[in-house]
């Protein structure tokens, strides 16, 4: 990724933490965050869809079951970045499974050892692929 590709994703992150300009209220077990309507479609299928039955909306309110607030802001946080660390994440990764099947994220993640793991959704299967780099 370019540096002002980079510098945007993380300029957007920064709004979603402070809650500006957000117009989606993530509700998850035990809270809620704010996020972009934008960022949410652009990286979930599931989102997307939703967004497009109702495109007019100016405030979503949408409801993650099923989903902790510390998974949910893992979640958030790759959306916004593309980033995900392995070894601080890697108690959550059952959890984020289940997460990536239910809304439809693609998350790659690059392990210290060089290792990709990409977990995508096909075909109602979660696939899981891990590839040495």
């Amino acid at each position: 990724m370019d540096s002002y590709a980079i510098e945007l994703m993380q300029s957007l992150l920064q709004f979603q933490k402070a809650g500006y300009l957000c117009d989606t209220v993530v509700s998850v077990a035990g809270g809620e965050l704010t996020a972009h309507s934008a960022v949410l479609a652009a990286a979930s299928q599931v989102f997307n869809k939703a967004f497009k039955a109702n495109p007019s909306a100016k405030e979503r309110k949408v409801i993650m079951s099923g989903v902790e607030l510390s998974v949910a802001e893992v979640i958030l946080e790759y959306m916004y970045t593309g980033k995900f660390d392995w070894d601080v994440h890697r108690s959550h990764v059952k959890k984020l499974q289940q997460a990536i099947v239910d809304f439809g994220i693609k998350l790659h993640i690059v392990t210290q050892d060089r290792w990709v793991v990409g977990f995508y959704l096909m075909a109602s299967t979660l696939w899981i692929d891990m590839l040495k780099i």
